[in-house]
């Protein structure tokens, strides 16, 4: 499970890091059309839907504790000790 969600997680970072390149690209040259392509519309998508699969997929991890938070838990005293 954590190979899957580090998996995706690379890929969003791929995923991320083209989509600020080509919106910068468009910037500078908007004849180019980066950002209106079916391609990148697609990769959008894939994007979206990636970045989705991967927060439900750390907030079950979370949920059911198979996940380090970085939190303490609280120990509760017995009765009779403060």
């Amino acid at each position: 499970m954590r190979l899957f969600v580090k998996a995706i997680q690379a890929v969003l970072i791929v995923l991320a890091i083209m989509m600020m390149v080509f919106l910068v690209l468009d910037g500078f040259n908007p004849t180019m059309n980066f950002l209106r392509n079916d391609i990148t519309k697609g990769l959008l998508w894939a994007f979206s839907i990636l970045a989705l699969a991967d927060g439900l997929l750390i907030m079950a991890s979370v949920i059911n504790g198979r996940f380090r938070t970085g939190k303490k838990k609280h120990k509760h005293a017995a009765h009779g000790e403060e």
